[in-house]
């Protein structure tokens, strides 16, 4: 419209010989431009609301509580004070010797919401995938196992927990992870296994340290895109688990912007049907 607007008063100014001829054709073109004109469509705003009105949960016949765990919490605080806007009480795992790590932890606490130490722990897949600093390794000895852990704590403050950061290969060992689990068992925190392996042997080093124990039941974006997690959100209500009563449901997922968008349309139907989002320790099984 700018651009026909500007060859317009182009030609205006270049061939002043027949004015009124020229405006009447000026009139003409603005008034078929006007007709054609149309707004711009807003695709973004278009999809998720679709998505959002496409998804239903069906009605159950009692409340129910689960727990939504944020993890990788300490790189960014925007995306962190995004989802501590959303009106219900999610915790958050919070990675240490990260740029916001205790600026991160600090800010949870003020919001009264629960903190958790994202464990770092060697992956199936190292060195090609990294699980960054503070990690715990199978090559380290039980002395070095405990002074990592407890500088990666401190640099946690307020944490009532632990989950783990990777962790296939390490969390295979049963005797690394009690080593860890004494140390968590001394400053009386609770575990949550992330289940980044079938064969972790979290729960066992658990039950022999005494620690309360969690498992994650479902990932909340694997797939990262707002349908996808809005729909796992959703038809968690489906999960016999959940609507008989047959254990715990703990949800995990990520600082990903389709994630937190998710979230934001999820909650207030989840709530609307009889779900109610409680802390972690309030479904840690002691």
């Amino acid at each position: 419209m700018a651009l026909l607007c500007l060859n317009l008063f182009e030609e205006k100014r270049k061939a002043p010989v027949a004015p009124k001829e020229t405006e009447t054709r000026i009139r003409k073109e603005l008034k078929k431009a006007e007709e054609k004109k149309q707004p711009p469509a807003k695709i973004a705003e278009v999809d998720r609301t679709k998505d959002r009105d496409s998804v239903t949960a069906p009605d159950i016949k009692e409340r129910v509580r689960i727990a939504i765990l944020i993890d990788d919490i300490g790189q960014d605080m925007a995306v962190l004070h995004d989802l501590l806007d959303i009106d219900v009480p999610l915790s958050f795992a919070v990675l240490p010797h990260q740029p916001h790590s205790t600026q991160a932890a600090q800010a949870i606490h003020r919001r009264h919401r629960e903190t958790l130490l994202h464990l770092p722990m060697e992956p199936q897949s190292y060195p090609k995938d990294r699980p960054g600093e503070g990690a715990l390794f199978l090559s380290m000895n039980d002395e070095e196992i405990r002074k990592q852990f407890q500088k990666n704590l401190a640099s946690v403050p307020h944490a009532l927990g632990v989950n783990n950061h990777m962790g296939s290969r390490f969390s295979e060992d049963e005797e690394k992870m009690a080593v860890v689990m004494t140390e968590m068992k001394n400053r009386g925190l609770f575990f949550v296994d992330s289940r980044t392996t079938s064969h972790s042997k979290a729960k066992e080093a658990a039950d022999r340290t005494g620690v309360p124990f969690l498992a994650r039941k479902i990932f909340i974006d694997n797939d990262q895109s707002y349908k996808a997690s809005l729909q796992i959100l959703t038809d968690l209500l489906r999960e016999p688990a959940t609507i008989n009563g047959n254990g715990p449901v703990l949800l995990i997922g990520h600082p990903y912007p389709s994630t937190v968008a998710a979230l934001r349309d999820a909650v207030p139907l989840l709530e609307a049907k009889g779900v109610k989002i409680v802390p972690v320790s309030k479904i840690v099984r002691h």
